[in-house]
């Protein structure tokens, strides 16, 4: 038998060792920088100096090819290490702690097993091959300069007939030394976690949460699964400090759902780090229709609340969303897993991949699923579909190269914005309508395509620096017929009808590249990132787009049903056919993570951005045109160490934010702009498997846009003014990880108040208290069998367009939302879960002048077989 294992660092070789068996598993617009602006653009030159001098200090890096020589004419640095016996998965996440370095660790590889410990002087290669002796397991670095865990792989027997023998048997000869290399692993899948060692979502460099100076959250593969939130809304209603603003028929395909975070509209979307804008994947870009992002193809999604502008440039300081894909593994496996739940719910999913070729130096993953419903809303039908593809390969033992394919097909009937008013538009009376009651039209129909492509490059030059480069390319058509209803009288007489057709095609490029990479000053070793991206997005509209209004039509309903007449679409032909727009942004950022002593680190960044948008009619004529320039956008964060297991830490940006709004003159507003503070404390425990925070935050924006009453443009869309010294304040706390053996939490309380230049409270129509806790615990006496649950928490909310004496009325309570799960495991291969949602059936609206409600009681069972 032959067995394949690492000889070396950068190359795996096949070896005659003996075995037994087999482990299993423009313009330019005026911008005066503040004083701190000037500083940190003064610091990130010293930096990037700095990291020059490291560059030219580093031949490898100078010289890629000759790497291997380099090191090995150089020694590995050396360290005293100390650690107990433990379980292997302890042992090696407090080695990987100690070294600096990042492990990406399959949970079935080291199940069940433990380790002696270690205690001696080691490098990372030799403190890893002595954790894992006798294990049949590997440390391999990847093409970024982290590790991951391998099973070593067993060869079958194989003999050869030496050259002028006879003999059946033959001589066993020598085999040709193969090289083997493994490509990056996801994040969390496998680990079982609730909680991750690290991320890049903040700031583009590797690190821990506790060393992030951001609130961030992570929604690991385990967690997902748990709960099976299957769509990034189900995830966003999950997420602490998230509020998901669901009208029409919700987070079902083709209802609409707002996400906001500390006040404002997340709308800062990253595919694989990948910049990507929400109109590519949804209706607007505002962060509406997230029915497009099916999760089962992702390994995990970050968010980052609060500003993000170093990494994504121009936008709200309210969070940027992280979405990671699942990646090839580098042994076979596959999963089958089917769903059935109340509202003819029927969800199919199957997930397989592995090595394309012998030397595993090819992998690939597929991905398929089938999702369709009806709904607790009354003749709701919609279905989804999705095929995902990616093949990686080892070009070198240091280059990787993926290609990610992606289709995404949905259909429904539902195609509203929101549903039947609460009160009557001529009195306070309160309407009949119920949470069954649906204000769609029976023509009414909804179709979202999208396709996407994404080539990505990863080398690295050394143990130190490396560099990536990515390109995404998105095509999504989309087709809609909806009706939408404001105001109806007692005698049904609706104050206006609008009815739609939209035949929209988007277009979505984006590019990055990153180089990422360590360098020493002064005997202390520093972080430092440099990278370029940019996005261009183009929508057109097609022929056949075209809206109407009725006025004071009277509108019977029938068993709930309104009778809404369909129009003579043919008509709507001209005005906006070949009509398009386009928006590009791009920048380069820079930021460097400062090791004054080895309890504080410090930040510093910036992005230097350009933003340009133009939309031009159907005759070819622009209809309006905006360039903003060389923008800079600074970012300061501080860490400091309290104890071992403490740090307080606080973090500044400014904000550039151009928008759409426009004023009754029909004038566009001017870019939002403002600061954004963050100050806090987090902490680890059990070697980053429980990590916890607490922050307070607020932000100051000029230029907001605020509803200007009842005035319209002359476009006849919703006319604003721009609101300065605007303010928003709130603090959270935040609990994710394993607070035990077998128990893992995940949950939050958050506060968030905005208000104006008067005092006067904003956005009453949006809770300003939520607390989410979900947590799983396995008994280690039955580790075939997991119980847990949840609970969903919100203050109250309220339109306060509507008179005082009757506002009550229109007024949603604080109400709570239980969830449940319970899942068995017959055996390691075949499982079913069990989700109990909404367990109390408690009614409630998430639009609180709407009839649109949340769902009722439901149970789905899920039925797993892996393989």
């Amino acid at each position: 038998m032959l067995q394949r294992r690492a000889s070396a660092p950068q190359h795996r070789r096949v070896s005659l060792i003996p075995c037994t068996s087999a482990q299993p598993q423009a313009a330019h617009i005026p911008h005066q920088p503040r004083a701190l602006a000037i500083a940190a653009q003064c610091a990130l030159l010293a930096s990037l100096s700095a990291g020059a001098m490291g560059l030219l200090l580093a031949p490898e890096f100078a010289h890629a090819q000759a790497a291997q020589s380099a090191q090995a004419s150089q020694p590995a640095q050396v360290k005293s290490y100390n650690i107990p016996a433990s379980s292997l998965a302890e042992a090696l996440r407090a080695f990987a702690s100690a070294a600096g370095v990042e492990l990406t660790v399959n949970g079935t590889l080291v199940q069940g097993r433990q380790s002696r410990g270690l205690n001696g002087s080691y490098s990372v290669a030799s403190g890893f091959d002595a954790l894992l002796s006798g294990h049949n397991l590997q440390a391999v670095r990847q093409g970024n300069g982290s590790y991951a865990l391998r099973a070593v792989e067993m060869l079958p027997e194989v003999t050869v007939t030496a050259p002028g023998r006879g003999s059946g048997r033959g001589d066993v000869a020598t085999l040709p030394e193969v090289v083997v290399t493994a490509g990056a692993l996801g994040v969390t899948e496998g680990t079982g976690s609730y909680t991750t060692e690290s991320t890049s979502a903040a700031t583009g460099l590797s690190l821990s949460l506790r060393e992030t100076p951001q609130s961030v959250t992570v929604f690991t593969r385990q967690r997902i699964d748990d709960q099976q939130l299957n769509s990034l809304a189900d995830v966003a209603q999950q997420t602490p400090g998230l509020y998901l603003s669901n009208t029409g028929s919700g987070t079902d395909i083709g209802g609409y759902s707002g996400i906001y975070s500390r006040g404002f509209a997340v709308s800062s979307y990253q595919i694989d780090g990948l910049p990507t804008s929400g109109a590519a994947f949804t209706f607007t870009g505002s962060g509406v229709g997230m029915t497009s992002f099916d999760t089962a193809i992702y390994d995990s999604v970050a968010v980052v609340r609060g500003a993000t502008g170093l990494l994504t440039g121009a936008g709200d300081p309210s969070a940027s969303v992280g979405l990671t894909h699942k990646r090839p593994t580098h042994q076979f496996q596959g999963s089958l897993e089917g769903s059935l739940g109340r509202w003819d719910k029927r969800r199919v999913v199957a997930d397989v991949g592995g090595p394309l070729n012998r030397g595993g130096t090819v992998r690939g993953r597929l991905v398929g699923l089938y999702d369709e419903s009806s709904s607790w809303i009354s003749r709701y039908q919609g279905a989804r579909n999705t095929v995902y593809g990616v093949v990686e390969a080892d070009l070198t033992p240091d280059t990787l190269v993926s290609l990610t394919l992606e289709h995404n097909n949905e259909r429904s009937n539902s195609a509203e914005s929101y549903g039947f008013p609460v009160l009557y538009s001529d009195d306070s009376t309160l309407t009949p309508f119920t949470r069954h009651d649906a204000i769609f039209a029976e023509w009414s129909n909804w179709h979202n395509r999208r396709s996407s492509v994404q080539i990505a490059l990863e080398h690295a030059f050394n143990e130190d620096w490396g560099l990536k480069i990515n390109y995404g390319h998105t095509d999504r058509q989309f087709n809609q017929k909806r009706n939408n209803l404001v105001g109806i009288s007692s005698d049904h007489v609706a104050g206006r009808i609008t009815r739609v057709v939209n035949n929209l095609k988007y277009d979505s490029d984006s590019v990055s590249a990153t180089l990422n990479g360590r360098y020493s000053i002064f005997g202390t070793s520093h972080n430092l990132i440099a990278g370029f991206n940019s996005h261009r997005l183009t929508q057109k509209q097609g022929p056949g787009n075209g809206a109407d209004s009725l006025m004071g039509y009277q509108l019977p309903i029938i068993n709930g049903i309104p009778q809404i007449s369909e129009p003579d679409w043919g008509g709507y032909n001209s005005n906006l056919g070949g009509s398009r727009g386009k928006t590009n942004q791009s920048g380069f950022y820079l930021a460097t993570r400062l090791k004054p002593t080895d309890d504080l680190a410090l930040i510093l960044g910036g992005r230097w951005s350009d933003w340009d948008y133009r939309s031009i009619s159907a005759s070819g004529v622009s209809s309006g045109r905006r360039n903003y320039s060389n923008v800079f956008t600074p970012y300061a964060g501080v860490v400091y160490d309290l104890t071992n297991h403490l740090s307080i830490y606080g973090s500044y940006t400014e904000i550039f934010n151009p928008q759409s709004a426009r004023d009754i003159a029909g004038n566009l507003l001017d870019p939002e702009e403002g600061i954004n503070y963050e100050l806090g404390l987090k902490g680890d425990w059990f070697n980053g498997r429980l990590n916890a925070s607490a922050a307070v935050f607020e932000t100051v924006k000029d230029n907001l846009a605020v509803a200007d009453g009842n005035n319209i443009t002359p476009e006849g869309g919703q006319a604003y003014i721009a609101e300065n010294d605007t303010k928003t304040r709130g603090w959270e706390l935040e609990v994710q990880g394993e607070l035990a053996r077998g128990w893992s939490m995940q949950g939050g309380y958050s506060r968030t108040f905005s208000r104006d230049n008067d005092g006067e409270r904003l956005y009453t129509n949006r809770p300003i208290h939520m607390f989410k806790l979900y947590t799983a615990y396995t008994p280690q006496t039955m580790p075939q069998m997991t119980l847990g649950g949840g609970l969903y928490w919100q203050s109250k909310t309220y339109y306060s367009s509507a008179p005082e004496s009757f506002r009550h009325l229109v007024t949603q309570k604080n109400y709570a939302v239980v969830n449940l799960m319970g899942r068995y495991a017959f055996s390691d291969q075949l499982s079913v879960l069990i989700n109990l949602n909404n367990a109390f059936n408690k009614n409630y609206r998430t639009s609180p002048g709407d009839h649109v409600y949340g769902a009722e009681r439901n149970l789905t069972a899920t039925l797993k077989y892996q393989f």
